[in-house]
């Protein structure tokens, strides 16, 4: 039995003594937490350089989207840090509370939700408009984790079967939205979880027999899919925001052209939200994106590793789950602007402008950070400390 000591005292060093801010200072992982405040602070001086041209289209305060951002992030701050400090059970709790109310709001959104290109995504909530498919990811996540560890010893209809109700009732809402793109990752985010937990092989060929009739049925049903897939595979079908997103990456060339200096911003209508990649391109250079293309799989590596050396099966499908979450989100925003991939509407993590994406991206992490915490206080007892 080992005891941790205050060298500067020579005596036990008791956490009892310690407030739960230095508590929670002590059991979480540093790195990570650091990494990712340095992104939120570059993602605001991304969207006070890329925004300004935005504003000015349509005509409103040239540090509009600043200012708001400014708030967005103060919230997701927050949120990230409140839900870092949940232990286990309160974070089930809350993840089975909130995706009840995600999924109410997503039956609301069908009757009352704000129409875009043909979609209802978006509801306007006490003066905030929130789309709730955002943030049903990381609930959904946590609450498909919890039903594996619960039913465990269950048959395996049983388990997968509840697994895949839950699944079914999300992406129905989100078919009749409709957002193809959004099923995807939601898709992604389950299998990622079920192969984690293990599979049957017959079950395996089943899903991948469904998602291939999947794909087709949705090429020849939604328009919007199909366009957006035919002109990612026409070598001279034309998107105007992914031509110009290259554009940037040319002008930027390898040191960029400067912070604030960028030209093809003025011409991007989401250049502050899902082409927000391609400002840094422009005005950083490529040597900026290939730092924060390192940064993001870095950071990335770390949720790997600790997922892999997690012994509690709970805690190992969730991070999994929450790690694709986050991946998925950098994978497509970077694809998409250097056209390696069909456009889709997602904003890299901490760095696009978004309320909706920014909180629900700070769920996604306070919950990583709260199952990544050293296990001090929920394995140590006080009357005998150790060094786990």
């Amino acid at each position: 039995m080992h005891q941790s000591w205050d060298i500067k005292s020579n005596r036990p060093f008791d956490r009892r003594h310690l407030n739960i801010f230095k508590k929670w200072w002590i059991d979480i992982d540093k790195i990570n937490f650091l990494i990712v405040l340095g992104i939120i602070i570059f993602g605001l001086m991304m969207t006070a350089s890329s925004s300004p041209a935005i504003a000015k289209r349509i005509d409103v305060e040239k540090f509009f989207f600043l200012k708001k951002q400014l708030i967005f992030a103060a919230i997701s701050l927050c949120l990230l840090v409140s839900i870092s400090f949940l232990d286990q059970q309160k974070i089930k709790v809350m993840s089975v509370v909130g995706l009840v109310s995600v999924i109410f709001l997503l039956v609301l959104v069908l009757f009352f939700g704000s129409e875009a290109k043909g979609a209802k995504r978006w509801i306007a909530i006490a003066g905030f408009t929130l789309q709730p498919s955002e943030f049903a990811k990381a609930f959904f996540v946590i609450a498909n984790a919890y039903i594996f560890q619960r039913f465990n010893r269950d048959e395996w209809w049983r388990k997968y079967g509840i697994s895949f109700s839950l699944y079914l009732i999300i992406i129905s809402l989100l078919l009749l939205q409709p957002d193809f793109g959004m099923t995807l990752t939601f898709t992604a985010l389950w299998l990622v979880q079920i192969f984690a937990y293990g599979l049957p092989l017959f079950i395996i060929v089943g899903i991948g027999v469904a998602i291939v009739i999947g794909g087709v049925g949705a090429y020849l049903v939604f328009p919007h899919v199909e366009d957006r897939i035919n002109k990612f595979l026409d070598a001279d079908g034309k998107n105007y925001q992914v031509e110009r997103s290259l554009d940037a990456f040319v002008n930027g060339s390898f040191l960029g052209k400067g912070p604030g200096n960028g030209v093809v911003k003025k011409f991007i209508p989401d250049a502050h939200t899902d082409f927000i990649f391609a400002v840094v391109g422009e005005e950083y250079g490529i040597l900026a994106c290939a730092i924060i293309i390192a940064i993001f799989a870095y950071l990335i590596a770390r949720i790997v590793k600790r997922a892999l050396e997690e012994e509690d099966s709970f805690i190992y499908l969730a991070l999994c789950g929450l790690m694709m979450q986050f991946s998925m989100q950098v994978i497509v925003n970077i694809g998409v602007s250097l056209r390696l991939m069909p456009t889709k509407g997602m904003t890299l993590p901490f760095i696009s402008y978004g309320g909706s994406s920014m909180m629900s991206t700070a769920i996604c992490f306070g919950l990583i950070l709260a199952f990544t915490k050293r296990k001090y206080h929920r394995d140590v007892d006080y009357g005998n400390l150790r060094v786990m």
